[in-house]
């Protein structure tokens, strides 16, 4: 029997280590749109490896919740695991991975960005809708450019709640304090239909390929109706001289204690957890 040739899986490091320019096209369609996949940015990555590390943060979020029908909107929505760069090695080499951080730098015009923080959402079976909303709303940095990461760790269709996209949106800027519940998503629905903005719908995702969408895009997914947990890795960058504003919400001011430690409006965002990543 002749024995089956080995398939030489890449380096991670060198992955996570290897540049990825982008075409004007690109780049130039982040700025008109507010969000723009790049497949494949991952391509080469153990993503089976990577799941299994996310497993028992996993585990342990789920525990923490009630049963999936007595659940809020929000907590049907994902399984939300913070901060995994600071407690897993491998998320730690994925998180500062200057590759993806040099396409964030690439996509917001600037020569370098910071990590504000990562997240792993895993969408479980039967998970339901993630509302419209806007991600900057939560964060106390509103003159500041920011975008985030999305990146699928498993091969997602639609039916398992991929990203969609109200195309333009963020040209409206901060649109008010509306975190993600049935309220943002009757009201952003709503101003989507008055202002005639075009919506990009879910689509397949396969593993290693990502989505960049600027802070102030309107934002959601939908349900999971399979039977298959749709498993991703975020990352939110803001350019590097981003200065912290008052916060002027809860969100805002859990946020400032959280992912900006011992900082104050007025400072930038340079804390010990929000390191330089990136400089083209």
């Amino acid at each position: 029997m002749t024995a089956k040739p080995t398939v030489e899986r890449p380096d991670p490091q060198q992955v996570y280590d290897t540049p990825w320019p982008l075409d004007v096209a690109t780049v130039d369609q982040f700025g008109r749109d507010g969000h723009v996949r790049v497949p494949g940015l991952g391509a080469g990555l153990d993503f089976c490896s990577l799941r299994n590390e996310l497993a028992p943060f996993a585990e342990s979020a789920n525990h923490r919740l009630a049963p999936m029908p007595q659940r809020s909107t929000y907590d049907r929505a994902f399984l939300q695991m913070f901060n995994l760069w600071r407690a897993n090695a491998a998320f730690e080499r994925f998180t500062l991975a200057r590759r993806f951080a040099g396409v964030a730098a690439q996509l917001l015009g600037v020569p370098a960005v910071r990590l504000y923080h990562d997240q792993a959402l895993v969408k479980q079976a039967g998970g339901g809708h993630t509302p419209w909303h806007q991600d900057q709303r939560y964060w106390p940095l509103d003159g500041a450019r920011t975008l985030t990461m999305w990146m699928a760790l498993i091969d997602c269709t639609p039916e398992m709640g991929t990203m969609r996209f109200a195309t333009g949106s963020h040209a409206l800027g901060d649109i008010g304090p509306l975190p993600i519940s049935d309220e943002s998503e009757a009201f952003l629905s709503a101003l989507i239909d008055r202002e005639g903005l075009q919506v990009c719908p879910p689509v397949a995702m396969a593993a290693g390929d990502a989505s960049f969408h600027d802070g102030w895009v309107v934002h959601g997914g939908g349900p999971n109706t399979t039977t298959v947990a749709r498993e991703a890795m975020t990352v939110i960058y803001v350019e590097d001289g981003a200065r912290i504003t008052e916060p002027d919400s809860p969100e805002r001011r859990l946020d400032l204690a959280v992912w900006l430690p011992g900082q104050q409006p007025g400072d930038p965002v340079d804390s010990p957890v929000n390191p330089r990543l990136a400089a083209n």
